[in-house]
């Protein structure tokens, strides 16, 4: 871990680690959890400009999120994680907050996405503010930025809220 930071290997595993969701596996069997965090491409699906945002704990990393932003319109979060023994704590709420509020907020970000389990779709819609997105918002969504879609999941959204006075 040079300069305290974990390196994208580290992040990939603690991400895997967590077991927070069932496997990511494209249609040829790779695992795109790795190809996410190293923001790489397949056939089919563009990874690009991904960015790994870390909430760390005396040096451990507690809680992570995948980040794509596609200008002020829109920003995508994948993938998050705590790891077990820090769920329940408040990591990943004060993460969250850190970049809605210190991060996409201060960029101009209009809205942020994600692709949501059906057993997490309530924690994002009563916990974080997001509602469920139609058939038609993501179409319209993929015709304007290639988000991030997983089978199974819904698409949810939360318009980013201004910074609080």
């Amino acid at each position: 871990m040079p300069n305290g930071l974990p390196d994208g290997a580290e992040l990939a595993y603690f991400v895997k680690g967590q077991e927070c969701f069932d496997p990511i596996v494209a249609t040829s069997g790779r695992d795109l959890i790795p190809l996410m965090v190293y923001g790489r491409n397949i056939s089919g699906q563009e990874f690009g400009g991904m960015y790994c945002i870390v909430l760390t704990v005396k040096g451990v990393v507690v809680s992570a999120g995948l980040l794509r932003t596609f200008g002020k319109g829109v920003a995508e979060l994948p993938l998050v994680a705590t790891a077990r023994e820090h769920q329940g704590k408040g990591y990943f709420h004060a993460l969250f907050s850190c970049i809605e509020e210190d991060l996409l907020c201060k960029m101009n970000v209009e809205k942020i996405v994600l692709p949501a389990a059906e057993e997490a779709e309530s924690m994002w819609t009563k916990k974080f503010g997001f509602r469920k997105v139609t058939e038609e918002q993501v179409k319209k969504y993929m015709r304007e930025v290639q988000l991030t879609i997983f089978k199974g999941t819904s698409i949810l959204e939360k318009e980013v809220q201004p910074i609080k006075a």
